[in-house]
């Protein structure tokens, strides 16, 4: 079995917590809050990216687009 954290949202502010999980399509809160944390995880990583960028650390689209592929078994374009 799962284990699972528990959160707390208070009493004032559940409602509207609920209303936000619904107009965004999700059928729970859990639901909700799952994607806002993978959200925020995705904003993270492009943060990184546009850092580095900044910084002149960038790598050939080539070299990315390859390594991308092969990480997720999608064929080489010739």
């Amino acid at each position: 079995m799962e284990k699972k954290m528990q959160i707390q949202i208070p009493v004032d502010q559940a409602s509207f917590v609920r209303a936000l999980a619904v107009s965004a399509g999700f059928a729970t809160v859990e639901q909700y809050v799952l994607d806002l944390i993978e959200r925020d995880g995705e904003r993270a990583a492009i943060q990184v990216g546009l850092d580095q960028s900044q910084r002149g650390e960038g790598r050939p689209l080539h070299d990315f687009d390859a390594e991308f592929r092969k990480r997720k078994g999608i064929p080489l374009e010739n």
